[in-house]
This record gives C-alpha cells, sequence and structure tokens, in this order.
C-alpha cells in the first residue's frame, strides 16, 4: 500500500463518523483510529471572600431577585432570528451552490451531492426560507447522512 492511499484512508476516517478502520492487504494491516473529542468542563468561580461572610438565605434572596429581574425583561419577538441547518440526506461529496449572505426561499437549490464512483448526483433543497449564515462544509468535502451543511437565518 503506498503513502498516497494511506492518507486517503486517513481522510476518509476524519470526514465520516466512522471510529476505527481497519485495513488488511498482502498480510500488511493498518489501524486509523480517531481520537475521543476533548470535552470542556465549565466550573463556577469561588464566591469573593465578602460573599462568603454574609448570611446565607441573603445570598439566595439577592440571586432569586437576580434571576427574576432577568426573566423580567424581554426582548422584541420581531426581532429574534433563528439558526436552522439543512443537513445531508445521503453520503457523498457535498458542493454548494449558495453563498453565505444570500437569501433563499423553501424548495430552492443549495447544493449537490455526488457519489461519483456510483455516477449519482443528488440535489440538496432548502427546507425553510430565510438568508445563508454559513456554509459548514467545503466543496468537495466527504459527507455522512445527517451532516449539517448550510446554516440558515430565519425569523
Amino acid at each position: 500500500m503506498k503513502l498516497h492511499d494511506i492518507r486517503e484512508l486517513i481522510k476518509l476516517v476524519n470526514q465520516t463518523s466512522i471510529e476505527e478502520l481497519e485495513w488488511e492487504r498482502d498480510g500488511k494491516s493498518i489501524v486509523i483510529k480517531k481520537a475521543a473529542p476533548a470535552t470542556i468542563v465549565v466550573t463556577p468561580e469561588a464566591p469573593a471572600q465578602e460573599a462568603v461572610e454574609t448570611n446565607e438565605n441573603e445570598g439566595y434572596q439577592q440571586a432569586a431577585a437576580a434571576v427574576e429581574e432577568a426573566a423580567a425583561v424581554k426582548e422584541p419577538v420581531a426581532s429574534v432570528e433563528k439558526i436552522s441547518y439543512i443537513s445531508s440526506s445521503s453520503v457523498g461529496l457535498f458542493y454548494a451552490a449558495v453563498s453565505p449572505g444570500q437569501s433563499m426561499k423553501t424548495g430552492d437549490l443549495v447544493g449537490r451531492l455526488n457519489v461519483e464512483s456510483l455516477q449519482l448526483t443528488e440535489e440538496v433543497r432548502a427546507v425553510v426560507d430565510g438568508e445563508v449564515a454559513e456554509i459548514l462544509v467545503a466543496d468537495g468535502q466527504l459527507v455522512d447522512y445527517g451532516r449539517n451543511l448550510v446554516a440558515v437565518k430565519t425569523k
């Protein structure tokens, strides 16, 4: 097996949901494993010395009042934008037909999924009205079923 072939296998594992790939050929074997994703743990900061010395009930009451006050403040509903995602309906190489900032309507062409070895092409269509916020996959990148391809701002 040539170095180029090994690189292609590594790319395949990296771009898909495959966690481990074991390949054996002519008495030689290769095992490629993905590293576990890093987890980030957020811990609350230690309270200041003054807060520790105050009465616990008083601190709880102040915190409850702050939460109620924050809940009472509401933004106008008209200005709220939501992000929706258009995801892959199959496996293949994705090629975008839209660009960030472009507005689109339900049913508009977003891109195409190609499976070159099978000579199959599938169109990816918009499922919501909105504006393209971000294209999450590079052109020609291999994607799995269910992978988010495009982020869309909707109102």
